[in-house]
């Protein structure tokens, strides 16, 4: 996809509008929660580092390398970027290193985050061939810096002990990325002790709805380059790089159950894999990769292939499609991990050795995913005319026999939490190839915003249920307010995403993949149900007939004395007034169709039953 058509995808989600009605949403991300779980222990000064500097952000994850910068606080990573020159960025934001918005952050403008070299010995005399170059680009999947916004480069001069600004560039739309050269000149700056660092400028936006209050002003640089015997048009660097992994190599999700996945077999195998090279020497490159799969749980002896051998011109970029033929086996049991390697193997080493030899994980285990696990942006409904709003995301079951145990969901956060508000979560069929009938409906759930298993957060059903081949999960509104559900723009799913406003489904206008997972019992227990979750017959709830025409009888135990029922419909909203639970509840003035009884007893659900009313 060209940097034009992603400009338009983010420009239509990231301008708010001056009028409050019903809409789909699409923000940059609020908090990063990859940062977060992680821990980062930021080295002492130790003796200087010594001449040449280099760092293209392949060799580390989260967090920059502490062999070369001192603090935290950018987001080492690949998914802001778009056509980075090879793996890996430091991306800038309005994020401090807990992946939280600083503070500090406001409106009119704050210097957000820092990244700074340690210290290095420059103590060459008045040599002029020191030059520092690094790649940047504004924006990329993020957010726009504004005008005022700015990304700046300082270097301290030691024996002043002082910043001395160098080189800035103001805010604006996504472009390419650019590089910049700038010699290292002067005595006060040519001593041991040097570094130099690079911070930005950043400003909240000024939302109406403080629910959309998100991170702000992203930069990305890369391959920062310092050494000598360099000169004003040195902007060659001698590597061959992978800008890419291999990705997901499953037809249609990046995870599945492992059961799922063993009934799917290799129908759901993807044997087409992508390979992407940039060579940004001034020399041809010669290679001979290698692809390999190893089973990470299991005893199985994996695949390995050798790739086609062949040269890349000097600075060329070479993407192909390269084919295999392994169906992952392996004899784990509840689920299975697999690590894919792609190591291009080039005959002549290079700047940077290990840019050349990738991982990615391609995991089995309880849930399905469309998503690669990061968020890059966050979607929702907001505005007036949003409450019992509908989101609903399409998966296909590869075993329906199995039951639908819980629900995960990816919350960015918003500023001041202000998206941590109640919803229902729902499960639909389908009907005329969008959601359809209401099968499951379960209220007073809300975004803790705590540190769940890789950012997401699992809502686990009363009530488990088996669903159909094709089914939908999703979510009605119960508030106005933007929920900040984690968006991935890496990978497109955009025909399995649905929201409906005024009773009509629609498909959402965003390429991407919502951050919703379905998961599924474990199928090792052969009951198709998951025994933790309690069932209404367990509390002694009996409801007949079903189906009704007239009254409905309610037969329980002393447990249930005192205890509230609710009568809800299918879009949501309450049917009847909340009543104390009784043995019988005149049905005849509701119309036809399917409901949901639902009984609460000290605050906590305790029963759910669908009830279908025929009248006679």
């Amino acid at each position: 996809m060209s940097i034009n058509k992603y400009l338009a995808i983010i420009l239509i989600g990231l301008l708010a509008p001056t009028w409050l009605a019903a809409q789909e949403q699409l923000r940059s991300i609020a908090a990063n929660k990859l940062q977060k779980t992680q821990v980062s222990q930021v080295k002492s000064q130790a003796e200087d580092l010594e001449l040449p500097f280099i760092d293209d952000f392949s060799s580390t994850q989260v967090f920059p390398n502490q062999n070369r910068w001192i603090d935290n606080y950018v987001f080492i990573n690949n998914s802001f970027p778009i056509d980075q020159p090879g793996y890996g960025v430091a991306s800038f934001d309005a994020m401090d290193s807990t992946g939280a918005i600083y503070e500090d952050a406001n409106t009119n403008g704050f210097i957000a985050d820092h990244l700074t070299s340690r210290s290095i010995n420059l103590d060459v005399g008045a040599d002029t061939s020191v030059y520092l170059s690094f790649y940047y680009q504004p924006q990329g999947l993020g957010d726009e810096p504004e005008p005022e916004d700015s990304l700046s480069l300082e270097f301290f001069a030691p024996g002043e002990n002082k910043w001395v600004w160098i080189w800035g560039k103001a805010g604006s739309a996504v472009q390419e990325f650019k590089q910049v050269l700038i010699p290292v000149r002067g005595a006060i700056f040519l001593q041991s002790g040097f570094q130099f660092r690079f911070s930005n400028r950043a400003s909240l936006a000024n939302a109406y709805e403080s629910s959309l209050k998100t991170n702000a002003d992203h930069w990305h640089i890369d391959y920062v380059y310092m050494a000598q015997n360099r000169h004003y048009q040195d902007t060659v660097i001698n590597d061959l790089a992978l800008k890419t992994t291999t990705g997901s190599l499953l037809l249609n999700y990046s995870a599945l159950p492992w059961e799922h996945f063993l009934e799917a077999g290799i129908n759901e195998v993807n044997t087409i894999f992508p390979v992407h090279l940039n060579n940004l020497s001034g020399e041809r490159k010669f290679y001979s990769p290698v692809f390999s799969i190893s089973d990470n749980y299991g005893t199985s002896s994996g695949f390995e292939k050798e790739l086609l051998a062949d040269e890349i011109q000097s600075f060329q970029e070479l993407r192909y499609d390269a084919t295999f033929n392994y169906g992952f086996t392996s004899d784990a049991a509840d689920s299975a991990l697999f690590t894919i390697e792609l190591d291009i193997q080039s005959t002549e080493e290079d700047l940077i050795p290990g840019n050349d030899h990738l991982q990615y994980q391609q995991v089995f285990t309880d849930y399905y995913a469309y998503d690669d696990g990061t968020a890059e942006a966050g979607y929702g409904l907001v505005g007036d005319g949003t409450v019992n709003a509908r989101v609903a995301c399409r998966f296909n079951n590869y075993q329906p026999g199995d039951s639908l145990v819980g629900i995960d969901l990816y919350f960015n956060r918003s500023f001041d939490d202000a998206n941590q508000k109640y919803f229902n979560l729902a499960v639909w069929n389908e009907v005329d190839g969008q959601p359809g009938d209401l099968l499951y409906l379960q209220d007073g759930n809300k975004a803790s915003l705590a540190n769940g298993l890789n950012g997401f957060e699992r809502f686990n059903l009363d009530t488990a249920q088996v669903t159909p081949a094709v089914f939908y999960i999703g979510w009605y509104q119960v508030t106005r307010d933007f929920l900040n559900v984690g968006f991935d723009l890496n990978t497109n799913n955009q025909d399995k995403l649905y929201y409906n406003l005024a009773d009509q489904w629609r498909n959402t206008s965003f390429e991407g993949s919502l951050m919703i997972r379905p998961v599924f019992a474990n199928k090792s227990k052969k009951t198709g149900l998951d025994p933790s979750f309690k069932q209404a017959e367990e509390i002694n709830l009996l409801v007949y007939p079903n189906p009704v025409s007239d009254v409905m009888n309610l037969e329980y135990g002393q447990d249930l004395e005192g205890a509230t029922v609710y009568l809800m419909s299918l879009s949501g909203q309450l049917a009847v007034p909340a009543m104390k639970i009784s043995k019988q509840i005149d049905l005849r003035g509701l119309s036809g169709g399917t409901y949901f009884l639902l009984v609460y007893k000290e605050n906590k659900r305790i029963a759910n039953k669908k009830i279908l009313i025929l009248h006679e």
